[in-house]
């Protein structure tokens, strides 16, 4: 067996990265000979026009055949690679961009390389069944420990990607026909990835159309995004890796702000841009709108962060589960409460409730108490994750709009149910206490007052703020021309 393209090389190492020289601008990249992201230039399009114009496709054809392979692994077979080999080159590239004293390097082990001295020409296919039984079955959750890799490395854009992606970015309908053409020759290119720390997995392209031809031809609709570009901001300086999974590590404290953070899912991402008719393809093809990123959140979570009302109810009406935490604990009704989205937090209360009976225009509605009250229904202690105690702590002018409507009547049902029972019986026990106090000062012995056992010995010296007393009155002891005192001498008497 041979080491045909087993693992990427020295060479392909060093252009991954910043400072390595794929990202720089200055380096001469072949795919956009091909497709140019900057313009409507590139090799392929004037051929791929001339076929739509005449319906001759033999010219394109023989272009894709010809030229296209060499641009590729195992001439578009692709091959499988390592995901503790592409977590190294990610953070090689993310610790280009940082300073020296904020580089990190990739945790945990990489174990040994099954693929190291494998041909991968023949048998792929035996082989890929392999490494699924070694990985457990995993799918779509990071954990995977190999990927398919289509479009070599060094032949890759500024943001990772292949041609399939630089015509996705550029969204003309010429583009769109000529990626169609290449998916056409070469299929695998459809889960090919983009691979970059910036862009790492991205999935973006808000067309319908396009949505649905590459769900039809095989499209993982689980593949995750893991690009800083797509994070939230205050997670992005704290982003690290493991060779054990491909997914980044992230801080979990996080106020979940960024305009693209949109959820890794390509569910959330339709979700966040408000794309319901890739929504509804992606849902078709049974994409869970319940799995969670890596900071826990689902589809409804996002909803919450981006405040989109339409798609929460659409989500909801699809399967998405309003009871899910995330890793802060936090449902979506209680991140409504967490960032103050007041809209968004009636309209999942209104989804929660039970209406217990309707006459007329009056009804009455049950809503549970779970997640919304400051008690702990299983332990009886506070729970400081509650859409109370939320929104009754926060620091903003928009939590204490949070408190109208239902939350001021939970409120006003504790007052008066045990809070002001409380309330008075403290205040009663102060106003004996402070009653007592004031007592006891007034009529203190005027013989203990510091004016009596002091014999009248106290002074200010100039340019002193604090009082001295008067050696002679105390029995102290006297020094010529002045008096002992700790670390510094004063002269006796005062003057002035």
């Amino acid at each position: 067996m041979g080491g045909t393209e087993s693992k990427p090389s020295k060479e392909d190492e060093n252009n991954i990265g910043v400072g390595g020289g794929r990202f720089t601008e200055d380096k001469e990249y072949r795919l956009y000979r091909l497709v140019d992201t900057n313009s409507n230039g590139g090799e392929l399009l004037p051929w791929m026009r001339y076929a739509l114009n005449t319906g001759d496709y033999s010219l394109i054809d023989g272009y894709l055949d010809s030229k296209l392979k060499e641009f590729m692994y195992n001439g578009g077979k692709g091959k499988l690679e390592s995901v503790a080999e592409l977590v190294k080159l990610r953070n090689k590239e993310r610790n280009a961009m940082l300073g020296t004293f904020s580089r990190k390097k990739g945790k945990g082990k990489s174990g040994p390389n099954i693929l190291d001295d494998f041909n991968q020409e023949g048998n792929q296919g035996d082989l890929k069944k392999a490494l699924k039984l070694l990985d457990g079955g995993k799918s779509g959750k990071g954990d995977a420990k190999y990927r398919e890799i289509v479009w070599k490395f060094d032949d890759r854009g500024r943001m990772g990607e292949n041609i399939v992606g630089a015509c996705l970015m550029q969204g003309s309908a010429l583009h769109n026909k000529l990626a169609i053409k290449i998916l056409s020759a070469y299929p695998k290119l459809i889960n090919d990835i983009f691979i970059s720390e910036e862009y790492y997995g991205t999935i973006v392209n808000e067309d319908p159309y396009m949505t649905n031809y590459l769900l039809q031809h095989g499209a993982d609709v689980n593949q995750r995004c893991y690009g800083a570009f797509f994070c939230a901001n205050d997670q992005k300086s704290g982003r690290t890796d493991s060779l054990e999974h491909e997914y980044v590590d992230l801080p979990e404290r996080t106020n979940y702000m960024g305009r693209m953070y949109f959820g890794e899912y390509p569910l959330a991402f339709a979700a966040c841009t408000n794309q319901k008719d890739c929504y509804r393809l992606l849902r078709a093809k049974r994409a869970d709108p319940n799995q969670k990123d890596t900071n826990g959140n689902t589809v409804l979570h996002m909803t919450v962060i981006h405040e989109n009302l339409e798609m929460l109810k659409l989500a909801y009406d699809t399967g998405a589960k309003l009871q899910v935490m995330n890793k802060q604990s936090l449902t979506p009704l209680t991140l409504a409460a967490k960032i103050a989205k007041k809209k968004m937090f009636e309209q999942i209360l209104q989804l929660e409730s039970t209406v217990v009976w309707n006459y007329g225009e009056a009804s009455s509605i049950a809503y549970p108490l779970a997640k919304l009250d400051t008690i702990n229904q299983e332990t009886g202690h506070l729970n400081e994750d509650s859409a109370l105690f939320l929104a009754a702590y926060g620091e903003t002018k928009e939590h204490l709009e949070m408190l109208d409507g239902l939350l001021e009547n939970l409120l006003q049902a504790k007052w008066d149910a045990f809070a002001k029972e409380s309330w008075t019986k403290s205040l009663i026990c102060f106003v004996i206490y402070f009653i007592f106090l004031s007592m006891a000062f007034m009529n203190r012995p005027f013989s203990l007052t510091t004016s009596v056992v002091m014999n009248d010995s106290i002074y200010v010296l100039p340019g002193e703020t604090a009082p001295m007393i008067d050696p002679r009155a105390v029995n102290w002891t006297l020094v010529p021309d002045g008096m002992s005192w700790p670390n510094r001498t004063y002269y006796w008497p005062p003057t002035g």
